[in-house]
């Protein structure tokens, strides 16, 4: 969040570091420039002073993010959450909306147990990262100190490539694990899981318009099913076309992307012509349809080269539901 204090796009830390950058550049050149050339080498913790305490603010400031800062969001969600939908900021991207989508209708207490575990890899990879980058600055200290000679260097050299070679294949393991912690842990805090076929015929669903019994069908493409709202929720997503149902009672209408702008066809309830108003035009709702009524909502969608496009059809499907019940 711009200017928040948080990560990167902190006010704070772009000044830190470029006021950094010159101060240490405006130092460099004054010893450069106003120390005799035989006495310089005693001039240099002068240089190397200001340089180390640059780099120890931002590991500083980066141990600081990763354990306290980063995860505060989610919670402020929860104490202003209501059991309604994300508001349409969540759609900025696919992190914040699932978060939105957790704290609105998943399991908070699950969103907040995969990020300590995913946090533990992240925080010995960043250790390990602090112990090289202290290393390479003890050099210019010891050797000022007259501790590394030039005939130590060597092994001053092969402790770097140790440690390189160490956290280079310690990085491996660690992506490893955090990889085979779970495929599809990530839904969990959404309410779904996957689940075994046979599942729900969902072409046969959109071609009848969501009438009839529930068909089945083997084969092919990924289940998710879960409830969220006291509702039942299934998606397939085969590669071709992605299907996903929200169980509800609701009226029959249709809605159509045109271009990536919602369109309600004739007979749309007025509540959900009123909701679909606040959406502007997007790419994210390319190549999809909604059908409703009269026991469910199901959105059809071509997903194209993009990837877990159903969570924001569920957000969308949830919104109407949303607007129709307050109708």
């Amino acid at each position: 969040m711009p200017g928040s204090g948080a990560g990167r796009d902190s006010i704070f830390y772009r000044v830190y570091i470029i006021g950094g950058i010159l101060v240490i550049v405006a130092i460099t050149l004054a010893v450069g420039l106003l120390a005799p050339r035989a006495e310089q080498t005693a001039w240099m913790p002068l240089v190397f002073g200001p340089i180390t305490l640059w780099v120890v603010g931002i590991l500083a400031y980066w141990w600081v993010q990763f354990l306290f800062k980063g995860y505060t969001e989610p919670e402020r969600w929860v104490e202003e959450a209501g059991d309604d939908t994300p508001d349409i900021k969540a759609l900025r991207s696919w992190s914040t909306l699932s978060e939105g989508m957790t704290v609105h209708g998943g399991d908070f207490d699950e969103l907040k147990k995969l990020e300590r575990a995913a946090r533990r890899p992240v925080l010995e990879w960043y250790g390990w990262t602090n112990v090289f980058t202290f290393y390479c600055l003890s050099n210019p200290w010891l050797v000022a100190l007259g501790i590394l000679t030039p005939q130590r260097q060597r092994y001053f050299a092969a402790g770097v490539v140790g440690l390189i070679i160490f956290i280079m294949v310690r990085t491996y393991f660690l992506l490893g694990a955090s990889i085979g912690a779970g495929e599809y842990a990530y839904l969990r805090p959404l309410g779904l899981a996957v689940v075994e076929r046979p599942t729900l015929d969902f072409k046969r669903i959109a071609r009848t318009a969501v009438e009839g019994p529930w068909g089945l069908v083997r084969g092919g493409g990924i289940v998710l099913a879960g409830t969220r709202h006291d509702r039942s929720v299934q998606v397939v997503v085969d590669g071709q076309r992605n299907y996903t149902m929200v169980e509800e009672q609701v009226p029959r209408f249709t809605v159509e992307s045109r271009e990536g702008k919602l369109v309600p066809k004739e007979g749309a309830p007025q509540a959900v012509k009123e909701s679909l108003k606040e959406l502007r035009q997007a790419k994210r709702w390319v190549g999809m349809e909604l059908q409703a009524g009269p026991e469910r909502i199901v959105v059809e969608r071509t997903p194209g080269r993009r990837q877990n496009m159903w969570l924001y059809d569920l957000w969308l499907a949830e919104r109407l539901l949303e607007a129709l019940g307050e109708n």
